[in-house]
């Protein structure tokens, strides 16, 4: 019994820490945002705030955990699609929930912790990529570029396009950048999954 109260008291005091954050980030930029800001706005002591996050860095990237959760499970829905044809994975859904969380995002962006957030947003989508390609290539058939490295040059492109996005204000919306994103992969993966002679119609 004990605990479990101590594990709602945990949970209770982190919620009220990412939520003193996130209305910080609405008010300030990250750079400006201090430790002391933070717990005068969730009113818990200076020890309590370091018994839950090292440091403001590390707070931030828990703030996008949530996100990153939402990417995997969303990947995994298409790695577990039932149909014998698996799908491209769209990205739109992606690109609302970075959308939905802006702020958090660009402070993220502007720290060391972005290259983790990216490396996993990468693993992430490299698996349900690599199954879709290799579900593409005809039978018999070898691609002109091996399949790991055409997944890395595409989940680069997603990468650098999501950076590029949020780096400018996000001034395409999330159907938009799938749009895009498509019209970029799509000739690439054509060109170099099928021969010319092979090339479907």
């Amino acid at each position: 019994m004990k605990n479990r109260e101590d594990d709602r008291r945990v949970m209770k005091t982190q919620q009220a820490i990412h939520e003193a954050f996130s209305l910080l980030m609405e008010e300030k930029k990250y750079s400006k945002i201090t430790i002391q800001d933070i717990i005068d706005r969730a009113n818990v002591g200076r020890s309590t705030f370091y018994a839950h996050f090292a440091t403001k860095d590390d707070l931030l990237f828990s703030s996008v955990e949530e996100l990153l959760e939402v990417l995997n499970q969303y990947v995994k829905s298409y790695m577990e699609h039932d149909g014998e044809e698996p799908e491209l994975i769209s990205v739109i859904e992606f690109f609302e929930h970075i959308e939905e969380n802006s702020k958090t995002m660009r402070g993220l962006f502007k720290t060391e912790a972005a290259d983790l957030f990216f490396e996993k947003v990468e693993a992430y989508w490299k698996d349900g990529m690599e199954r879709y390609l290799r579900w593409k290539i005809p039978a018999g058939q070898e691609p002109k570029v091996p399949v790991e490295i055409l997944t890395n040059h595409i989940s680069s492109t997603l990468i650098n396009l999501l950076k590029w996005w949020v780096n400018n204000q996000m001034s395409y919306t999330p159907l938009q950048m799938e749009k895009y994103f498509r019209e970029l992969i799509n000739p690439c993966i054509d060109s170099i999954i099928y021969n010319d002679a092979a090339k479907e119609a």
